[in-house]
Formats: C-alpha cells, structure tokens, sequence
C-alpha cells in the first residue's frame, strides 16, 4: 500500500477534515499575498536606501521576518496534527522512509523522481541564466526577484542560511505533508496525479513575486518533491534536499563590485 492509500484508510473524523482543509485554505490565501506584498516592500526599500550599510540592514530585517514566518505556519501545522484526533506526525511524513518494503517499481519511481529532478533544476537554471541575458528584466522576473534577495556580506550571508533552514523544513511540513493530507481526507477520489499536480499548483502559487516563470519552475519541483514523498512516505529527505537548493547562493562568491559597496 502506497502513502496516498494509507492516508485516505485514515478514520478521520469531520472536525479533523474540516480544520485540515481550512488550514490548507488560508495557506495558500496568505502566503503568495505577503509574499508577494513583502518582497515588492523589499525591492523597494533597497532602491531607497542611501548606502549599502542600509540595504544590508533592509536585507537581513527581510530574511529574518520570512524565517519567523516560516517556523510559525510550521508550528501550525505540527500542532494541528498532534492535538485533532485520528492523525499524527507519521501522517505528516514525519517518519523514516520505509525502503526495505518498498517494491522494485517504487525504487524505480524513486531513482527516476530524484534523476527528473535534477535535470529540472539544471533545465530552469538554463532557462532562467537565458532570460537573464537575453531578455531585459523586469522586477516580477524570476532572476531579478531573486535577485534582489541575494545576501553579499557576513552577516546577511547568515540570514541566508537561516532562512534556507526555515524554508526546507516548514515548506515541506505544509505545501508537502499538510496539503497531501488534507487532500487525501478531504478528496480521497482525487487520482495519484491529480494529488500531485494540485500540489504543485500551490506550491508555484506560493512562490508568485517571482513571477509566472519563478512559479512554473518551483511548481515543477514541487510536483517532483510530492511524487518522492507519496513513493517514500517521508518528508525528512525532501527536508534536505529542499534546504541544499536554497543554500546554493552561498557558494557564489559576491561580484566584485557588490563586495566592494558592501564595504
């Protein structure tokens, strides 16, 4: 039995589906908008800020108000899980992943999930390094969002990090674990693909101050994230994963003129 089928033979009572579905709705209510409104904030506090001292402050002010964020709708979801009946953290895809019993076709689906999602990521970073040459950039692209995100000193560079903890660990706990349950209770007739692919749209939906290329290349990897975790049972990979793509700013070095205003 796969994980969507064990979740959907949950006995789940009504007030349990109704908070699930309810938490999942005002999820992804709120976080494209704040996001959305947050960064748009940001862009425009840095192109304000009169020397670079201030737009580090600016930077890391931002970093450290989403990685609050991100612990909080975490914490949400986590105790939602521990206190309504009939559900609990392994429920969540808190657990080990279960490979012994797995089956020579799921290992199959694992190799190939983990394999696409590689060359997806190498895909969109191809696609996006394109855009950014060949195409002037407007701030609701993709690359210039992220962009304006990026940390250049020490300390901002730290924020960074936190934030890419926040993100890998509370991102997989609700756009992985909570929207899947609360699909599988509330629709258990919703076919394997159609489960992924509503968990996609949402996680793109998530990432919309990126613009509508920034959320097709997160959705592609939340499709290929959700399809790991429906094969394994486990969000504590994905968890790692998710954290290693959000740390890799930290290994390109600031340009040299970005170093030299950081001063």
């Amino acid at each position: 039995m796969d994980t969507l089928d064990t979740l959907r033979d949950l006995d789940v009572p009504t007030l349990t589906t109704l908070v699930l579905v309810a938490l999942v709705l005002v999820l992804v209510a709120t976080d494209p908008l704040i996001g959305r409104r947050q960064h748009a904030a940001l862009v425009a506090g840095m192109a304000a800020a009169p020397d670079a001292d201030t737009r580090d402050g600016i930077l890391r002010r931002f970093y450290r108000s989403w990685t609050r964020q991100g612990w909080l709708s975490g914490a949400v979801a986590l105790a939602a899980v521990l206190l309504l009946p009939g559900i609990g953290l392994s429920d969540l895809g808190l657990r080990l992943p279960d490979l012994g019993a797995m089956t020579p076709d799921a290992g199959d689906h694992v190799a190939s999930t983990v394999v696409g999602a590689v060359v997806g990521l190498a895909l969109g970073a191809g696609i996006l390094a394109l855009v950014h040459r060949r195409m002037p950039l407007r701030p609701r692209q993709p690359v210039a969002a992220v962009d304006a995100m990026m940390p250049v000193t020490p300390a901002a560079r730290r924020g960074w990090a936190g934030l890419s903890l926040s993100a890998g660990v509370t991102e997989e706990i609700t756009y992985r674990g909570l929207v899947v349950l609360a699909l599988a209770v509330a629709v258990p007739d919703l076919p394997h693909a159609g489960v992924v692919v509503v968990a996609a749209l949402l996680f793109g939906f998530a990432h919309w101050y990126q613009g509508w290329l920034g959320m097709v290349l997160t959705g592609a990897l939340g499709a290929a994230f959700t399809q790991l975790y429906l094969v394994t049972g486990s969000i504590l990979l994905l968890m790692v994963l998710h954290v290693l793509i959000d740390l890799r700013p930290l290994l390109v070095r600031p340009a040299p003129a970005a170093r030299a205003e950081a001063r």
